[in-house]
């Protein structure tokens, strides 16, 4: 199977699983956000918020290290995955501990709250370790196991809520439903890493440990300033202007996740076969990126377009009329979706070519900034100040990734891409004045749109010959694959 077929088969699975995750993530956010109100709904975002910073101690950057390394060689999957798995559980419980010392110690919360971040603590340890068997099936590309496990950490909260919802539950009880399918998730996918992988070894070697610390640490610190840069808007929110900004604030970022959540899967998939190409064939790595960051683009710009025209009705229809107030945040804070798709597939590649330490140097600048953006925005324009942030951010990093792999092989030619991305923006020109000229109801403009969208990129060339032929060749690969088993 060529690298593209590769990628389109890795992402492709991933993707749908990203698809039924938001679509039971939108139904539960219709549930849960109406149901709990701005303060409670705040008070969960607030507790996800600081576990997603919190979260990146329990491994840093041990499983993407041991990624990279496996998936040039993949006998070395038992010494790097057992030693990564032993130490991440050390981890975890070490980080949870530290959690809990500053939930408690904060003077911050409520009681009510309190119970809330203790619970999401415990939900913190187990999607580590979730994690942390994802990692092991990404080395060697085995992307369906994971898709079932996000699928069933997904359904499985989604039931959980609404029984709990329909039983009237309060906000502790609704908080219980993550670590409980998160610990299902765990069971499944822990169960696939036994019976697929039942030799992984523990190695304490010295030589051993060091390289995989001292490498791997860089990609943990990049993380931890990536969590900062990204979830630090929540968290002075909470300190700040309260929970309710954070609901309002919140509302919006969710869609920010969603995106995000898709980029992190495609980077996942990307990530193995980057790392093989820099081992074996450059100028085809070269070739790979600057293919993907124009597709990345072809994504984004609808997605961003599509949410500021219809901020209002988007958060109408998912969180109700006592949110909508939050629908100027979603119009700026969107923007920051086209910067996290290209820089994503950026950092990617500085990661798979040895560059980890560029990644964290540009993350930390972010962070730093982040924060001090922040402060300043938020204490004059509250959740506004915040979205105008995030956006900031997300360009400052795309345009620090830019310029360092400029020093590399790996360059975007400036000129080059004038005209692709000339096409893209014209496609999406016609996409914008096909929804003001339809002028209809949301959800019918939003097919319509897709379909003038779909077919204003072959009509501009956005989707060239060679596009085309890398789309059919995976369909062919498919069908070999698919008789090779037969």
């Amino acid at each position: 199977m060529n690298v593209a077929s590769r990628i389109i088969k890795n992402s492709s699975l991933l993707i749908i699983a990203s698809l039924i995750n938001n679509l039971m993530t939108f139904i539960l956010t219709l549930f849960t956000a109406r149901y709990l109100g701005t303060y409670n709904f705040g008070l969960i975002s607030s507790a996800t918020s600081l576990v997603g910073i919190f979260e990146i101690f329990t491994d840093m950057g041990l499983a993407t290290f041991a990624i990279r390394e496996v998936s040039r060689d993949k006998t070395l999957t038992s010494k790097y995955f057992g030693t990564v798995f032993f130490l991440r559980v050390i981890f975890s419980l070490v980080t949870f501990i530290a959690y809990t010392l500053v939930v408690l110690l904060s003077h911050t919360f409520t009681p009510e709250g309190i119970d809330v971040m203790i619970i999401f603590g415990v939900y913190m340890i187990f999607n580590s370790l979730t994690l942390c068997n994802y990692s092991l099936f990404q080395s060697n590309e085995k992307m369906q196991y994971q898709t079932i496990g996000n699928v069933i950490y997904s359904a499985s909260v989604l039931a959980i809520i609404l029984l709990i919802i329909f039983n009237g539950g309060n906000v502790i009880i609704v908080s219980l439903a993550y670590p409980i399918a998160i610990i299902l998730s765990f069971t499944y996918t822990a169960y696939i890493a036994i019976k697929h992988y039942p030799k992984l070894g523990l190695c304490l070697e010295r030589a051993f440990l060091k390289e995989l610390i001292t490498k791997g640490v860089p990609f943990g610190i990049s993380y931890v300033f990536t969590s900062i840069y990204f979830w630090i808007a929540l968290t002075i929110l909470t300190f700040m202007s309260g929970s309710v900004a954070v609901g309002l604030f919140s509302a919006s970022q969710k869609l920010l996740l969603v995106i995000a959540a898709m980029i992190t899967l495609i980077s996942n998939s990307i990530f193995p076969v980057m790392s093989e190409l820099f081992t074996k064939d450059k100028l085809k790595l070269a070739d790979l990126y600057h293919k993907l960051m124009k597709y990345m683009l072809i994504i984004a710009m609808p997605i961003v377009l599509g949410c500021v025209i219809f901020s209002h009705d988007i958060i109408y229809i998912i969180y109700g009329a006592s949110y909508t107030q939050g629908a100027n945040a979603l119009s700026i804070l969107i923007w920051a979706g086209i910067f996290l798709f290209l820089s994503n597939i950026s950092t990617t590649l500085l990661g798979a070519i040895n560059r980890q330490f560029t990644v964290t140097k540009i993350v930390a600048i972010g962070a730093f900034v982040s924060i001090i953006l922040n402060v300043i925005l938020i204490k004059f324009y509250s959740y506004i100040g915040a979205s105008i942030a995030t956006v900031c951010i997300e360009a400052l990093i795309l345009s620090l990734t830019l310029y360092a792999l400029s020093k590399t092989d790996y360059s975007l030619h400036m000129k080059s891409m004038i005209k692709p991305v000339t096409q893209v923006i014209i496609a999406n020109l016609i996409m914008v004045i096909a929804i003001y000229v339809i002028h209809m109801p949301f959800i019918i403009t939003v097919p319509i749109a897709a379909v003038v969208y779909i077919i204003a990129l072959f009509i501009t060339r956005s989707i060239n010959q060679e596009d085309r032929k890398i789309l059919y060749g995976f369909i062919e690969d498919m069908k070999k694959e698919k008789n090779t088993q037969n």
